[in-house]
């Protein structure tokens, strides 16, 4: 993997957009050198290279135990709009299987409403591609797994930390772990714990169960006694109930045998016999105003149809005697006009006589007798009266004779039943007698439906005792095989832990001998006296460094010179960098520190163009500088120079280095 570019806009220090061309022309010069004072934002570089490629997982200088969003929104330009955001976007390029590809990943981040929104866009080849965007964060594992990025990315306080043997043990077990992976191994050692930890707590078997169920169970089986002795006294009083039934059943019988039955309707019977005697008194009335009426002439129907036949003969005859004389000045009318159209004398002879015989007709009904002479209102109300009155009346005499003889038969029917009714001195006792036994049975019903009542709280009851003491059974059956699964985890744990750390033993200590050999030619190719330490040991347990000379002593750890502890640090980086056997950038801040002037040499001549195949440095003025820079600087590719405007509180990107400002190195 080879860095291209570094963009920064608006992050941090930097205003605006800046871009760092980070790679070099040839293999030959493979150093970019980047200097600036102290505060001009080469640690903000060196921030933005891991932002971009690691988001929350990167491990940035200045952003402690805040939250993910504060650290973005602190990363904004102080000068820069908010909204406007700001990112940082990085190029480089990748060979895998023979074939090399070129990424850029812009990782941008803007305040919303909602708090910061973070987007990151990754192109591929100079295309966007989304499923490298959605899953960047498993594809920068891939190029440079955020585990090892300590051993590439580092600055001169980790270098410092290194340098003091009896705290490195720490910081070089964290490192050598993480390039052998047994970082996951170590959190799965924890996890196991956790887990353990867990269950040990959440199954905290009651040692009171197992008496809160004898107690269940106790007062289960009193409940049940309880529902015993109810049901047996709920049978006592059906007995009583059905005894009861039988003897009155039996006073029932007597009663019906003396009559009781109609007794007891004795009062009902008079008001029917006064109801139905109203009817018929009723009915009768309406009789006697229909018999005043027309009703009699119903008697001489016939007499009356004939009557209606007389009066319209009368009507015809007297038309009749009015239209005679006309009819024969009409007749001669029509004969003269038949003349007069010539017609034949046959036709004329046969119109005359039929015209004849119509006037004979008409006069011989208008001799007729006529002795009623009805007007013709009288005519009109002999009509209704034939045609509708009479049969309405009819009608309704006859409804009302039948339902007066219906009466009358419910009359004749409650008259015998009344003659039936026996004497209240007769019934009297048995009365009684049946009286005192509905008392005894609606007493026995109530407390039936209470014993009843009692028996369904009951059975509530107990249903819900055998349900909680099946939960409580269940409960600590459970807990038991939960308790013993829980041994049975605990036990899988420890062997799985005892297996994980014999496995970290046994890879710790089969690279560890690579490690020591990378650690140990590192270190007397970078410190200046070459007979110093010809042994480094790194126990495989503690990590503690151990140091002999040429003469198998050891050499204690405060025999060594504040720079000869720098270069022994570097050495370590430097070797577990090479056990990685990966191809990875080195970005070093500040890497000279306290040394002196010989281990700087060796540092700037034989580490820093050797350190990998692409190098970045973040120096100051005081540290690659004059011969240092002239010894580097046939390895520099491109140099750049930050500069911090105070009036402006911005850093700027500028070509070139503190001894002179130029174009990139060529």
């Amino acid at each position: 993997m080879t860095l291209d570019e570094l963009v920064l806009e608006n992050f941090g220090i930097y205003r605006s957009r800046h871009v760092i061309r980070l790679t070099p022309p040839s293999k030959k010069k493979p150093i970019v050198l980047l200097g600036g004072m102290n505060g001009a934002g080469k640690t903000t570089v060196l921030d933005a290279l891991q932002l971009a490629l690691y988001g929350r997982r990167a491990r940035c200088s200045n952003r402690g135990s805040s939250s993910y969003e504060d650290f973005l929104r602190s990363s904004v330009n102080r000068k820069a709009d908010p909204v406007g955001g700001a990112s940082v976007e990085i190029h480089f390029h990748h060979v895998s299987e023979g074939r090399e590809q070129s990424y850029r990943v812009c990782r941008s981040w803007h305040a919303n409403g909602n708090g910061m929104k973070e987007v990151v866009e990754v192109f591929v080849n100079g295309q966007h591609d989304r499923a490298v965007s959605d899953a960047w964060a498993e594809y920068a594992e891939e190029f440079i797994p955020a585990r090892l990025s300590h051993l590439f990315f580092f600055d001169g306080e980790k270098i410092e930390a290194l340098a003091d043997l009896e705290n490195a043990a720490d910081l070089l077990r964290t490192g050598i772990h993480s390039l052998l992976g047994l970082d996951i191994v170590d959190r799965l050692h924890v996890d196991l714990n956790v887990v353990a930890g867990r269950k040990d707590k959440k199954l905290q078997v009651d040692d009171g169960a197992e008496a809160a169920i004898k107690v269940a169970i106790g007062e289960l089986n009193g409940i049940r006694a309880k529902r015993t002795e109810l049901v047996q006294a709920l049978g006592s009083v059906q007995s009583q109930i059905e005894q009861c039934n039988y003897r009155q059943q039996k006073v029932l019988e007597r009663l019906q045998a003396e009559g009781g039955d109609l007794f007891k309707q004795k009062d009902m019977f008079a008001e029917g016999k006064r109801r139905l005697e109203a009817d018929i008194e009723a009915i009768d009335g309406l009789l006697r105003d229909d018999s005043n009426g027309a009703a009699p002439l119903a008697l001489v129907a016939d007499l009356l149809g004939e009557l209606q036949l007389q009066a319209r003969a009368e009507k015809v005859a007297s038309e009749a005697q009015l239209l005679g004389a006309i009819l024969e000045e009409r007749d001669a009318a029509i004969i003269q006009r038949i003349l007069d159209r010539k017609a034949k004398p046959q036709f004329v002879q046969e119109i005359a006589t039929f015209l004849e015989r119509d006037r004979s007709n008409r006069a011989s009904k208008a001799g007729m007798c006529c002795y009623l002479e009805l007007t013709e209102e009288a005519m009109g109300l002999l009509q209704e009266l034939i045609s509708s009155g009479l049969p309405a009346l009819d009608s309704r005499l006859r409804t009302q004779l039948t339902r007066r003889h219906d009466f009358s038969h419910d009359l004749a029917v409650v008259d015998r039943k009344l003659s039936m009714v026996p004497e209240e001195d007769a019934i009297a006792p048995l009365e009684a007698e049946r009286t005192e036994l509905e008392q005894r049975l609606n007493a026995l019903a109530q407390e039936k439906y209470r014993l009843e009542g009692e028996r369904t709280r009951l059975d509530a009851e107990i249903d819900r005792k055998e349900a909680s003491l099946t939960r409580r059974i269940e409960s600590v059956t459970r807990c038991q095989l939960e308790k013993e699964d829980l041994r049975r985890v605990k036990e899988h744990s420890h062997r799985a832990q005892e297996a994980l750390q014999r496995f970290r033993e046994k890879v710790v200590e089969r690279h560890i001998a690579v490690i020591q050999a990378h650690v140990l030619a590192s270190f007397q190719y970078l410190v200046r006296k070459k007979s110093l330490v010809s042994l480094i040991r790194i126990d495989s347990r503690s990590f503690e460094i151990e140091l002999r000379d040429s003469e198998w002593n050891l050499v204690r750890p405060d025999r060594l010179s504040a720079g000869e502890r720098q270069v022994l640090a570097v050495s370590l980086l430097w070797g577990l960098a090479k056990a990685s056997r990966r191809p990875l950038p080195a970005v070093i801040d500040t890497p000279l520190g306290r040394l002196d002037s010989s281990h700087r040499r060796h540092l700037v001549e034989r580490y820093f163009p050797h350190a990998s195949h692409q190098v970045l440095l973040l120096s100051t003025d005081e540290e690659i500088k004059g011969e240092y820079l002239e010894a580097i600087r046939p390895f520099v590719g491109h140099s750049y120079l930050l500069e911090f405007d105070e009036a402006q509180q911005s850093s700027t990107v500028k070509a070139g280095y503190f001894d002179r400002e130029e174009d990139n190195v060529a």
